[in-house]
């Protein structure tokens, strides 16, 4: 009798074990679901800041707007490529030139540290009638970077003259979990 009980309390433990493994299992599909929707609506971002850009322009207005200026809060994540764009809105086909004059930290990573992050700058071409998304830089930025401010400088040179544009960038950690679970 006592081997009856015995058995009956182990059938019972691994009925318990194998019910609380797969709700274990359940739950971790579940949280990493959560955290990948969450994931790439933080990458959609990159279009509504782009919208954004584009919503920077007046009906009348014409030129250069690139993100990060004006008062614009531009937060880019670390561990990956980042584009800094620039929306060109014109009435006429024009040839525009757009060239990085510097990359600095206002604070985190040094500003050295930053410039080994540039894998490509500058843009140069013509637009047509319309407006016309470009990137004029993107970036490299390492896993786990501490939080960086970036300031560009940005010069634009057209048949009309020469411009300056000023951005501010701010560079995050996107967090281990977050990073990793995607």
């Amino acid at each position: 009798m006592k081997k009856k009980g015995a058995m009956e309390l182990s059938i019972g433990t691994i009925v318990i074990i194998v019910i609380a493994m797969a709700m274990l299992i359940l739950g971790l599909v579940f949280v990493r679901k959560i955290m990948c929707s969450g994931i790439i609506v933080t990458e959609q971002i990159g279009t509504g800041v782009e919208n954004e850009i584009k919503g920077l322009f007046n009906v009348d207005d014409y030129g250069v707007k690139c993100m990060g200026e004006g008062g614009q809060e531009i937060r880019l994540g670390d561990g990956g490529r980042r584009q800094i764009s620039c929306v060109i809105k014109t009435d006429e086909s024009m040839e525009y030139n757009l060239k990085v004059k510097s990359i600095e930290s206002l604070k985190g990573v040094s500003t050295s540290g930053v410039q080994k992050w540039i894998l490509d700058e500058d843009w140069k071409g013509t637009v047509a009638s319309g407006d016309k998304t470009v990137t004029v830089a993107v970036l490299n930025v390492p896993k786990n970077v501490d939080a960086t401010s970036l300031k560009i400088i940005l010069q634009e040179i057209t048949a009309n003259g020469e411009q300056t544009h000023t951005l501010y960038i701010d560079v995050v950690h996107l967090g281990g979990i977050s990073s990793a679970v995607c």
